[in-house]
């Protein structure tokens, strides 16, 4: 089944191949497209913006400062962490967690005894 679909797919794609071929609609798209973008001025008006961009990035460090402040980000979400990991607080609530996670496995276990014995 898998190879018929391959094979129909196969035959699909060599179909539009030859009607893409015969009426040349990659090419006459490329080229409108081209021609639309060169009587825009879109590529200038792109390559303006992206330069724009750089020169505001050169002149403020936008680049440098969201790195810095990720980084201070991170450290800050690091500390916040270690406090509440070293917290008793946070211990007590994780033994308590624990005990309960252990008797409900005890449990399960005395359940699954019991089944096996009837």
């Amino acid at each position: 089944m898998l190879s018929r679909g391959y094979i129909l797919s196969k035959d699909a794609l060599s179909r539009a191949r030859a009607f893409d071929e015969s009426h040349q609609l990659s090419g006459s798209a490329a080229a409108k497209a081209a021609e639309l973008s060169r009587r825009l001025g879109l590529t200038d008006r792109v390559s303006a913006g992206v330069g724009a961009i750089r020169s505001v990035d050169e002149t403020y460090h936008v680049t440098e400062t969201t790195k810095t402040v990720a980084t201070a980000t991170g450290r800050t979400a690091v500390k916040v962490m270690n406090t509440i990991v070293t917290s008793s607080y946070f211990s007590a609530g994780a033994m308590m967690v624990s005990d309960a996670l252990t008797r409900a496995a005890k449990a399960a276990e005395n359940l699954a005894a019991h089944g096996r014995q009837n």
